[in-house]
């Protein structure tokens, strides 16, 4: 499964600070709530079948 974000943080040259500062976090983060969605989602439909 793919998933994309697209998001703009204003603020001028303040928001391209921000974005630079937390960009790292945000992919880790978006790559950990992918993972639990998988466990999620095979979690129940392991259940459904059994």
């Amino acid at each position: 499964m793919t998933y994309k974000v697209e998001y703009v943080i204003g603020l001028g040259p303040v928001g391209l600070v921000l974005d630079r500062i937390q960009q790292p976090g945000m992919r880790a983060n978006m790559r950990t709530s992918m993972a639990n969605l998988n466990t999620l989602i095979r979690s129940e439909t392991l259940n459904t079948r059994g």
